[in-house]
């Protein structure tokens, strides 16, 4: 197992890739600390890594709040004993018309999906080198990092351009602790961010899957395969690169 004897924190871990990343991990070897918003869901994902056999900490909260995010290490810590990788994986996306993109809806998605990366990364990163012991930090963007063809995503497309470069530059600060920073850019993938586009449409799907090289959309599993390696000893002379698990799409637009 890769990951054995490896601590993790993972946001956005209630379903989807998050939950994906988890299971992956527990499969490794790696014990876990699952961060979300979604109680219900987190929990479920918690149970699911125990009954793997692997040890899994829980933390409820809203990735916007400041005085939240600063708990989470500390309780990580005190959960399972040390932390060597985080993932940053939450996101949110809320499309709307450019001209009609509201302040409440940019600040959200800014803060969850760039903002509390760079934050938790930091904290990680302080707790890394202060232990003296090398670690990863992986950040989940999107194929919108590469192509913003989206319409009405000004907003997402913005905050995962910013990750795919807060990657390479964080990696750049890090690489002298031995902190490896990376991220994968995932296609089209089955998540709760995307069911209800597929749910009652499968021309939708198929859209989606004609427009993809290797003829499918991803699942979860297909991005938690590339963040395993990502974290693990295979990869230690990989930093500040940003891997897209897509299918291909990415080779057009």
């Amino acid at each position: 197992m890769r990951l054995e004897g490896k601590a993790a924190i993972i946001t956005g871990a209630a379903d989807g890739i998050g939950r994906g990343i988890a299971l992956k991990f527990a499969r490794e070897g790696a014990d876990s600390f699952l961060v979300d918003l979604n109680a219900e869901g987190v929990n479920e994902t918690a149970g699911m890594v125990r009954d793997l056999g692997r040890r899994a900490g829980v933390l409820v909260g809203d990735l916007r709040d400041r005085a939240f995010l600063r708990t989470i290490v500390a309780q990580a810590v005190e959960a399972l004993g040390s932390v060597d990788i985080v993932v940053n994986n939450a996101g949110v996306s809320r499309p709307a018309a450019y001209e009609e993109y509201s302040t409440d809806d940019l600040d959200l998605v800014l803060d969850v999906n760039l903002k509390a990366p760079f934050l938790l990364s930091q904290q990680v990163a302080r707790y890394l080198v202060d232990s003296k012991k090398p670690g990863r930090i992986v950040h989940i963007a999107s194929i919108n990092a590469e192509f913003a063809a989206v319409s009405g995503s000004t907003a997402y497309c913005a905050s995962k351009g910013g990750i795919r470069l807060l990657t390479k530059a964080s990696a750049y600060d890090l690489g002298p602790y031995g902190i490896t920073v990376n991220a994968v850019g995932p296609g089209h993938t089955r998540t709760g961010m995307t069911r209800p586009i597929f749910e009652g449409d499968a021309s939708r799907e198929q859209e989606w899957a004609g427009k993809t090289p290797l003829r499918r959309v991803g699942e979860p599993e297909d991005i938690a395969n590339a963040v395993a390696f990502l974290v693990s000893d295979e990869a230690s002379y990989i930093t500040g690169q940003t891997i897209f698990v897509d299918g291909g799409r990415t080779l057009w637009t």
